[in-house]
């Protein structure tokens, strides 16, 4: 009798968890979709949450008896802003902790976005990129965000905000990579930013890339 009054004990806490789960989800999914899930929680834009935690997921669970993808920096600070006063660039920049292509390309729609996984500023290589178009006339300014890189020379100036300095990197390189090219090699320990344009993240397309190397940090002025 015990031994039978144990196991109908533990088979009423399993269902008890089970009902919880369920119940928790549903509650969740309801909250989601009437708007009443603090925005801590939803985000930009709601979907951007559920995306991030669905990736996070997916890596983290593909990657326990692999290599991680991407291995946090301990050194450096995420970008914020920058700024390339010879072709009038002056753009919010977005760090977000994934690289899912649906949501980086949702944030591209708000300006540049700096590649996780990749640099930060002061320490390696940082992967920034953005939009580019020919258009004289476009509604969001975020699709031409890096305009103008074909007009940029070697020694030209790129500022780089964080919160508190401002980052100064010279032009190094500028080319046009076409469709057959990788698209982007930013895994050298070199202190410098690489800046990309493209249309959508993770396509091999035509695109015109700047290779700038770390000149010195300054106070940010007011």
């Amino acid at each position: 009798m015990k031994k039978s009054f144990k196991n109908n004990n533990k088979t009423d806490y399993v269902v008890f968890i089970l009902w919880f789960v369920v119940i928790f989800a549903l509650s969740f999914s309801l909250l989601f979709t009437l708007g009443l899930v603090p925005s801590e929680l939803s985000e930009d834009g709601g979907n951007s949450f559920l995306s991030n935690l669905r990736t996070k997921t997916i890596e983290n669970v593909s990657n326990l008896d692999g290599e991680i993808k991407n291995t946090p920096r301990e050194k450096g600070e995420e970008p914020l802003r920058v700024y390339i006063p010879k072709i009038g660039t002056d753009v919010t920049i977005s760090n977000p902790k994934t690289t899912d292509v649906v949501v980086l390309d949702e944030y591209l729609k708000k300006g540049v976005v700096r590649y996780d996984g990749s640099g930060l500023l002061g320490d390696g290589n940082m992967l920034l990129f953005g939009h580019s178009s020919s258009l004289a006339q476009v509604v969001n300014k975020a699709y031409k965000a890096f305009n103008g890189f074909p007009k940029l020379v070697k020694g030209d100036l790129v500022y780089i905000d964080s919160e508190n300095f401002r980052y100064v990197y010279k032009v190094e390189t500028v080319k046009t990579v076409d469709s057959t090219t990788a698209l982007v090699e930013f895994s050298s320990d070199k202190n410098m930013v690489t800046l990309s344009t493209c249309n959508t993240f993770g396509k091999k397309q035509e695109r015109n890339i700047v290779e700038a190397v770390f000149s010195h940090k300054e106070s940010k002025t007011l």
